[in-house]
């Protein structure tokens, strides 16, 4: 009996200690929901009418939901493992619809926002050495845009949305549960605030997307901008989202002590 337990005492000695352990080196692969917020998010209007819609104008990037996926690397740069510093990339594809009958037939926008985002940044966990490490972090971001628009139906045509670059920052908060040596898991969420620096607007005065025939034209309007700054024929766009992770976190090299 007296052997038994002293096996189970070590057993629950190496365990302890395999959790406890924290590398110098962690990476993170991610997935989850995006829900953008601001101006990023935005509704189709009610109604149509008998003309197109002027996106070149619009207040809004017109999306309401969307998926992520990423990776981060993290380098413990203290002899705890609490402080860190972090670089990785996020993409984000959020999109939005809407269906207009017009005359017995039906036209159907379709829209799509990609943000695919390099970051590097800092982070702070609280305990490093335990088997649930709540943290935050603060990431500088360059976030690149890219998307398009496509009308099916009685008129069909694409807009392409032009590819920009805006700087803004991330704020990272979650927590990472150890789950032997090797491996963990990973959840949290960020706060993206993607065009802080940059904006900038091309609005013409005759964007009007004009097709060949309205009722079965095939056209294409010059690539669409964020136009998320202030001008005479525009307002300022904050282009902001919220996004639900969850993933795998991957141990690394020296273990701290």
């Amino acid at each position: 009996m007296r052997y038994r337990i002293i096996f189970f005492s070590v057993l629950l000695f190496f365990i302890s200690a395999t959790l406890s352990s924290q590398t110098k080196i962690n990476l993170n692969i991610f997935g989850g929901y995006t829900m953008p917020v601001a101006d990023l998010k935005g509704d189709f209007p009610d109604t149509l009418g008998t003309s197109l819609l002027d996106f070149d104008k619009s207040s809004t990037l017109l999306t309401g939901s969307g998926f992520n996926i990423g990776a981060i690397g993290k380098y413990a740069v203290d002899t705890l493992g609490k402080a860190r510093i972090t670089g990785g990339f996020n993409y984000n594809s959020l999109s939005g619809s809407k269906d207009y009958p017009r005359s017995g037939e039906t036209l159907t926008y379709k829209n799509k926002v990609n943000i695919f985002t390099i970051s590097l940044g800092a982070e702070y966990g609280f305990f490093p050495k335990k088997k649930f490490n709540p943290f935050v972090g603060l990431d500088l971001a360059m976030n690149f845009y890219s998307g398009k628009i496509e009308a099916s139906g009685d008129s069909t045509f694409t807009i392409q949305r032009k590819s920009e670059s805006r700087f803004g920052i991330v704020v990272n908060g979650g927590v990472d549960i150890k789950l032997n040596k090797s491996i963990g898991a990973v959840v949290g969420v960020k706060y993206g605030l993607t065009n802080l620096i940059g904006k900038k607007t091309d609005i013409a005065s005759n964007t009007t997307l004009q097709t060949d025939d309205e009722e079965i034209g095939t056209s294409t309007l010059k690539e669409l901008g964020l136009n998320d700054e202030e001008s005479s024929n525009n307002k300022s766009k904050t282009l902001y989202y919220i996004q639900f992770y969850a993933g795998l976190s991957l141990y690394f090299g020296e273990v701290l002590k």
